[in-house]
């Protein structure tokens, strides 16, 4: 499989045509995961020799580094102590409370060469942070994503909800399917993973939309996060 990448605007120059590759990072593989890789490969020995030797490496790695030694993993990675911390003067020592110890590592050279040589990319479309409901509960019917009570207490559940009250154009809002939308004015709770409100009482009979507009952390945009299930007043 490919490496995944998206292009982002470069935030570290001033040129604004500059963008930047950022990989998708697609999962994780843990301990388990290389040893049946391995296993799948043909190794002479079973899965839970393998987990053993891995498992024995790890510990030998950290033996070694916390001995003062820079440790080569074969062409994988080299590890190597770090001692973090602003220290006073030639005559400080470590203090715990304001020292730390680190590990440093850099990719070995056959890792680097074996990447280089095979790996392929794919660039994806680039999918910039946004409101993100999930669902909407309406307490006074104790419906879920699909009655809306005027004038009752509404909850929408996601990520990233959260919104600057202070600027006018943020915040949630019930858009007819007809036409129009209302802001709304009460809120309850302001959180990342739920806004609490009461249900504008102008609204009236007719289906409608749920967004949540609010400015990310990395831009001055106003993006637009809409609940997918249309509700019913």
């Amino acid at each position: 499989m490919p490496i995944d990448y998206a292009l982002f605007e470069n935030n570290l120059t001033s040129d604004p045509d500059d963008y930047a590759a950022i990989v998708q990072i697609a999962g994780s593989w843990d301990l388990d995961t290389i040893a049946d890789k391995i296993v799948a490969r043909g190794s002479t020995v079973g899965k839970a020799d393998v987990l053993a030797v891995l498992t024995d490496a790890e510990s030998v790695c950290a033996e070694g580094v916390g001995e003062s030694n820079r440790v080569n993993l074969g062409g994988l990675v080299q590890l190597f102590p770090r001692v973090k911390g602003v220290f006073t003067g030639p005559t400080d020592v470590f203090d715990p409370a304001r020292h730390t110890i680190d590990v440093g590592a850099n990719p070995g050279s056959a890792l680097r060469d074996a990447v280089r040589a095979s790996a392929t990319v794919q660039k994806l479309e680039a999918l910039k942070p946004a409101p993100n409901p999930i669902q909407y509960r309406d307490v006074n019917s104790d419906t879920t994503n699909d009655q809306v009570t005027v004038g009752g207490i509404g909850e929408v559940s996601g990520n990233r909800l959260k919104y600057d009250a202070v600027q006018a154009d943020e915040g949630i809002y019930f858009v007819a399917t007809a036409g129009g939308e209302t802001k709304v004015t009460v809120v309850q709770k302001n959180k990342p993973s739920q806004l609490v409100f009461i249900v504008p009482a102008t609204l009236i009979a007719g289906t409608y939309n749920i967004d949540v507009r609010s400015r990310q952390r990395d831009s001055a945009e106003l993006r637009i996060g809409r609940l997918d299930p249309v509700l019913t007043v």
